[in-house]
This record gives structure tokens, sequence and C-alpha cells, in this order.
């Protein structure tokens, strides 16, 4: 380390005396590229500012590491085998050393260092270590000249220069380089600067220097923020004579001590015009508009390393309805940039070897993501599982989905977002048909309540696509099949009342006996014979983000009975009236001379019940996306009420 320790002192001595980027200074080689080792760690190791903008970078893409792609037990031998390595914290070196002028992992095995590297070779723990090394512990040599060869301009071998010791020859495939930004062409570096690229600090350098002057010339100012001024009278001809100085060394100590002892000036006021006596001025240094000089210094600086102010400065947003969440948001992309334009291709140079070393089963087979580099908080992640679960009840209310294959989709969901830890393990125990809601052994029989109860099903999702429900899941899948096929046909349009249990609930309260299920309780949107291009009918913009249709309490309702013994609650909805209107418009029909959106509550009003006498139920009603499905004219055999 003595050479270290020299170089260091003499760049120190230099850099206190020179500008090492300034022409004046005739160090031209520092502007030109040649950063030496001493100059780079003088400067690193000299100025707290540059060590962060070199620093910050490389601790953010190393920071949330990576997400491997693989079984359970392979993620579990890759991590073990990165942390035995020591690989996080050694890439996180590296990408220091890149910020520096360039780093490179040495890939050490056992053998001959000289030899090509192939992952065949490397058996489980045959990576012995990944060390780490700056660019000038470790030279590339006789660099590849020939244009057509794809590693042109790569060095055939590099050497690790030992001290004392002889030079040591490492092969390319055991050398992992961290280089800057290539250098542009028709430049006069020689081919070692122009292999290591260009160096993040010189880049910032400058900005970081003016950063640093400023302040120190701030704490200068500080020193003076208040002056005292002292006239004296005669003060040459006191100074003639050895008894004048020692009296005038009195009186400085003197008025010294009343400021230290007393914070009062002690001074000699005189006896009149011919004895004037001392004069003592105080001046304050007035430092308004300094600090925002200052932050003006430093933004430049942030500007210059593309670091945001806010997290380079370690300060919160100043300014009004300041978040900062937009530089932060585009720090982020920063970030990932270099992870994925310069940090992944160098990992991934490493992968082979360090799979093989961990001992997993299908190495070829397995990849990785970057880990996010932002966590959401806990109400942002409560707030995305909300929308996750409402959207996914909007497909469940659609019907346009197995839920066969929904549930798998679900559960997926949920464990790889980590929503509910422990949810893989616990539905591990749980057999498949259970797990997904379906039971094998169903063979699309009786759909009757009492039956689908009997199953363990439940009877309100009777012909709805409810658990253990074959015809339903059969329906589903006819519906998905007709869709995917445009022809005009016969089309029928509804939504589902979600509340149906109110309703239901207030039935029974009025003397029905029987309703209709709560998984048949719905609003007729559409009901034509003519046939029509289901596709034509576009969404309907009335609709909120979930699809729902909210029909509000009140207004005007009424029961009644429709056809030959029906009983209906009819009740007033605008935003339904106009999208009948439009599918009509779009080349619909309709039987019946005009449209009343309506929900049927039974075909078996119970004898001595009095309809016109019941008052109307009040409440809301939550009405689910639209379901297009071909027209069913044999629907009335098929109800069934509970």
């Amino acid at each position: 380390m003595a050479w270290i320790t020299d170089s260091l002192r003499g760049a120190i001595d230099l850099a206190s005396r020179l500008n090492p980027f300034s022409r004046a200074g005739g160090v031209e080689t520092a502007i030109a590229g040649h950063f030496t080792h001493q100059l780079a760690i003088a400067a690193y190791m000299s100025s707290g500012m540059l060590r962060k903008v070199i620093a910050i970078p490389a601790a953010d893409r190393a920071q949330k590491w990576r997400d491997w792609q693989a079984d359970k037990d392979d993620i579990t031998k890759i991590e073990a085998e990165e942390k035995r390595l020591g690989l996080r914290a050694k890439t996180k070196e590296a990408e220091v050393l890149r910020g520096t002028g360039g780093g490179a992992f040495i890939l050490v095995t056992a053998g001959d260092h000289d030899s090509p590297l192939t992952p065949d070779s490397i058996g489980p723990g045959g990576l012995v270590a990944v060390n780490v090394v700056s660019r000038w512990e470790i030279t590339p040599k006789d660099f590849e000249k020939d244009l057509a060869s794809p590693n042109y301009r790569q060095p055939t071998y590099f050497e690790v220069n030992g001290g004392e010791k002889t030079a040591q020859r490492i092969h390319p495939s055991r050398v992992v380089c961290f280089r800057g930004d290539p250098i542009p062409s028709a430049t006069s570096f020689d081919e070692i600067e122009t292999f290591w690229g260009d160096c993040r600090l010189l880049q910032v350098f400058t900005a970081v220097q003016n950063s640093d002057h400023t302040q120190a010339w701030f704490v200068e100012l500080v020193k003076k923020a208040k002056l005292l001024r002292i006239g004296i009278p005669d003060l040459l001809d006191m100074l003639s004579s050895e008894e004048g100085k020692r009296n005038l060394n009195e009186r400085i100590a003197l008025i010294a001590s009343g400021e230290s002892t007393l914070n009062a000036t002690v001074y000699r006021s005189g006896t009149g015009q011919d004895d004037p006596g001392e004069k003592i001025d105080d001046y304050q240094i007035n430092f308004s508009g300094i600090p925002a000089f200052m932050d003006a210094v430093d933004q430049r600086l942030a500007a210059v390393s593309g670091i945001p102010f806010t997290k380079l400065m370690g300060r919160s947003p100043a300014g009004m309805n300041a978040t900062g969440e937009s530089d932060m948001s585009n720090w982020w992309d920063t970030v990932g940039d270099g992870q994925e334009n310069e940090t992944r291709p160098c990992l991934e140079q490493l992968d082979p070897f360090l799979l093989r070393s961990a001992g997993v089963s299908k190495p070829d087979d397995i990849w990785w993501l970057w880990a996010p580099l932002r966590k959401p908080t806990e109400k942002e992640e409560a707030e995305t599982f909300k929308l996750l679960m409402e959207a996914i009840g909007a497909l469940i209310d659609g019907g346009m989905v197995p839920r066969e294959a929904l549930a798998q989709a679900v559960q997926n969901l949920i464990e790889e977002r980590g929503y509910m830890p422990g949810l893989a393990d616990a539905l591990k125990k749980i057999p498949e048909a259970e797990r997904y809601g379906l039971s094998p052994e169903d063979d699309g029989g009786d759909d009757d309540p009492s039956a689908i109860q009997a199953r363990g099903g439940d009877p309100d999702l009777a012909g709805g696509g409810g658990s253990g429900s074959g015809a339903a899941r059969r329906a589903v899948t006819d519906a998905v099949s007709w869709l995917s096929d445009a022809t005009p046909r016969p089309l029928y349009v509804q939504r589902k009342l979600l509340n149906a249990a109110d309703l239901i609930a207030w039935a029974k309260e009025n003397g029905f006996a029987t309703t209709l299920p709560a998984s048949d309780m719905h609003v007729t949107v559409l009901y034509s014979r003519s046939p029509v291009d289901p596709m034509k009918m576009g969404r309907d913009w009335r609709e909120d983000e979930k699809g729902q249709i909210i029909v509000r309490p009140g207004g005007p309702r009424v029961i009644e009975k429709l056809g030959e013994n029906a009983v209906v609650l009819r009740f007033a909805c605008h935003d339904l009236d106009w999208r009948h209107k439009d599918m009509i418009e779009a080349g619909g029909s309709h039987d019946w001379p005009e449209y009343m959106p309506h929900v049927t509550l039974s075909y078996e009003a119970p004898d001595g019940l009095d309809i016109d006498m019941l008052k109307p139920f009040n409440g809301a009603l939550r009405f689910g996306p639209e379901i297009f499905e071909p027209l069913d004219l044999d629907w009335k055999r098929k109800v069934k009420e509970q």
C-alpha cells in the first residue's frame, strides 16, 4: 500500500496547487481523459460529494437485486451460491469502479487461469471465488485488429500485475469487464483507454469541484461573519518604540478579553478634539442570497450527474405542492436503464458459471428479472389489491372466463405478488378439484338447487357457473365460443343484479314463498329475435369503471305482473333506456311495444297476495357488466325457483 499512500500524497498536493483539468495548469492528459489512478483515487477519497455522485448509482443498481424465475429448490441453491460468493456486494463494488474508470470480475476456479473457461467445465461448487479488481490492476493485452473478427478491439488475454511477483496472464473468458460508455471514434486515445471507455468521474469532476469550492468559500465567509475594526491614533508613532509596542499589545489584549468575557468591546473614547481616542467599527456580513446561490451550484451538479437534487443533497422537496415524485420516478427509470444496458450484460456473462456452480438441474431454462426498484407503500398495495379483486369480480360476473381457469390464474397472481404469505403451501394440501372450486366427478347432470346443495355447491349459483355446475361451465364455454364468431344471430343481453340478496329478503318479508335464485335475477337490456352482429353493439359508455350501472334508491317503482304469471319490480333508469335504444339502432329488435327495465321476482306468486298493495323495494339496485349470449327461446322451461 506504500505506493498508494505516496501517490495520494503527491496527487493531493498537486490538486491543491493546480486544477487537474485546466489547460493553464498544464495537465493536458487529465483533460484528454488519461485520468491517472492517483488522481482518480485522490479525487474520490477527498471529496464526499464526488463519492456520493459515483456511489449512489452503483448502490441503487444492486439495491433490490434480482428475482430468479425457477422452482423453489433451484432458487434456494442459486441464492445460497450468490451469498457464498458475495456477489451482490461485489457487483456494487465493480459498479463503483466502473464510475471511477473501470473494473472487472475475475472468475477464479481450480487450475490454470490462462486456459479458456467454459460453463460445462464447472461442477457444483466449481466457482471458487469472484474477485473484483480495478482497471489499474489488470491490463488488456494484444488487441484483435481484424475487422472481420467478432472480437474486434477485444484483448486476447489480460495481465494482472502482481507487484513484486511475475505478471499473471488470465484468459478473457475468466474476466467480466465493467466498462464505461464507448468513447467517440476518431479520437487519439490508445487501445487501452478506448477499451475501458468513458469515465463517469471525469464527466462530473468539474461540477463537483465547483460545489466543493462554493461550500469551502462559504465556510471561510462564516469565519468573517463579524469583523471588528480598531482605529488607533498615532499607531505608527506607537510602533516606533518598544514601550509603545508593549502598550499596544496590552491594549489589544484588553479589548479581546472584554469581547470574550463580557461580550463587550472596551475602548478609550478620548477626552476631546486633540485626543480622539480609539475608533472601533463593528461590521456584519449579510448572508441573504448565498443559500440560493449554493443551491443553484448544487442543482447544476445534480443535472450533470443525473441524480435528483433531493436524493443527492438528502433534502425534502421544496416549493408549493412539491412532492419529488416526478424526479424520483425519472431517477428510477435512469437506474433501470443502467441495470439493463450495463449491469445485466455483465451478470449474464457470469450466470452460466454461477448456475452450474450452484448445482441447479436445468441451468439453461432459468432466467431472472430485476426486482422492483421502488416498493409500494402498504396503502398503495392495498389499493392495488382491491382494484385487482374488483376486476376479477367483473370477470366472474361477466361469465366470460371458465371458473377453473380463473381460479388458477387468481391463485397464481396472489402467490406471485405476495399478497397472502403461506397461501401456496396451504393450497398444496387441498385436492386439486377442491382447490379450483370444481368437482371432477361432476358430469354436468342435474342443476336443481337442491341437487347442487347436496353436492356441496351454492344453490344461489345454479345455472350461473357456480361450484359444481357442469351445465354452467358448458354455458360459459359456449358463450366464449359464440362471441369469437361475429356472424349475425339472435342476441340476448342482460346485466346481473349484484345485490339480489337484498331484493330476495324484501320479497320473503312481503309474503313471497319462493323467488328466482340470486344468480338468475337480472335486467334484460336486449331480447332480439332478429340476427345482429354482437360486435356492432360496442360498449355502454354510461357504465362506471367497473362496468356496472347503479340505480339509486328511490324513484318511480312498482310491483306488477307481466305476461301470464311473472311478478316483477319495474323501475325507471334512463341509462338502460338509452342503451336499449342504441342497440335497436345498431340492428336489434324488440318484441314488445316499449322497453320497460325490470327484475323478475317470481313466476309463482302466492294465492291471496295483493300485489297492488305492496310497497316496492326502495333500495339501490346494482347491476353488473353486460353479458352477451345467444338467444334461448326455450328459457321458460329452465326456470326454477327457490
